[in-house]
């Protein structure tokens, strides 16, 4: 039994940074998810208010951040590797294109969430971003992250963290 949650990875860890990111926003979606049936029960009470803020700081903050960490530097480490097989490189691709397509996603959300934070009440669809989310990160999880250990060396994934850094200071 954990009593206290663990710390999330530093800077020097630019993958087990991702990595967190991820349990994060898996975290969100199960809480939209429950937001949902909230709503339906309790309508925009204090309760949803305050997940709707929540959920609203973290995709409007360090979800773009995460998008922009990957698409401008964690993935282009990767194609510029020899060893990153050239299948892969389509796959990146697609990863990229789901980034858009959860960015629309977010915005049809995003505007009932506004709503629902200010105790008006909103329809609140998220099954479309929650099971896209759930299937890209599965991706990354499963075959991106595990490539980028395995691939990219100390001087890269210190480039790839000073850039992950930099990004959160501006």
């Amino acid at each position: 039994m954990q009593l206290m949650p663990k710390p999330a990875p530093g800077f020097d860890d630019p993958i087990g940074l991702l990595r967190a990111c991820h349990e994060r926003i898996l975290g969100h979606c199960d809480t939209l998810e429950r937001l949902v049936s909230h709503l339906r029960q309790h309508g925009a009470d204090e309760d949803a208010q305050q997940a709707a803020v929540r959920i609203l700081r973290y995709f409007q903050v360090a979800a773009p951040l995460h998008h922009q960490d990957e698409e401008r530097d964690l993935f282009p480490a990767l194609r510029a590797h020899s060893a990153f097989p050239a299948i892969q490189h389509q796959g990146l691709e697609k990863l990229i294109a789901q980034h858009r397509e959860l960015d629309q996603l977010w915005i049809e959300m995003e505007a009932a969430l506004l709503a629902i934070s200010r105790g008006a009440p909103a329809d609140l669809a998220v099954q479309s971003f929650v099971v896209l989310t759930r299937a890209h990160i599965a991706v990354e999880e499963r075959e991106i992250f595990p490539l980028a250990e395995r691939l990219l060396d100390a001087a890269t994934r210190a480039v790839l963290s000073n850039a992950m850094q930099a990004r959160r200071q501006t």
